[in-house]
Parts: C-alpha cells; structure tokens; sequence
C-alpha cells in the first residue's frame, strides 16, 4: 500500500488520467481548472479510487475533495488510519 504522498499520486495518476482523460495528474489540477472534471467524472473519479484502494468516501468528504492536493490528502490520511469506514 502507498505511504507516501508521492507514492499515492503515482498511484492515484493512473486512474485520473483515464477518468478525468487528461495527460497528467499533479497536485495543481482543481475541478475548476480542468473542464472534464465536472460532477459526473467526479463522482467516477472518487468510485474508481474507492475500488482502488478498498475504502468508502462519504458524501461529505466527497463534496470536499475538489482538487488533487486535497483528494490525495484526504486518501493519505484515510490510509494512515486504516479507517474502512
């Protein structure tokens, strides 16, 4: 399992890149400077990363994670408690 924020947005990039059908994924991407992540892609996004890693993003976090910083911020920290929540 990813530890570190590098190793998740490795992680995570793979995933984005299709969803999203950009060229790349870093920390500056938010969902309002990329016209293809509108709501739908969103709630895609969030499902792929949920197979991904084995976890449930709640629809209050979901609302919440609008850019990669903070996608990749919020599954560091899901990951580092272990939550299955």
């Amino acid at each position: 399992m990813p530890k570190t924020l590098i190793e998740l947005y490795a992680a995570v990039s793979p995933v984005a890149k299709q969803v999203l059908q950009i060229p790349r994924f870093d920390s500056t991407l938010t969902m309002m400077s990329t016209p293809s992540w509108d709501s739908l892609r969103h709630v895609q996004l969030l499902g792929a990363i949920e197979r991904k890693f084995g976890i449930e993003i709640g629809g209050e976090d979901a609302f919440k994670l609008t850019s990669a910083h903070k996608l990749v911020s919020y599954l560091h920290a899901r990951l580092e408690r272990g939550s299955q929540k």
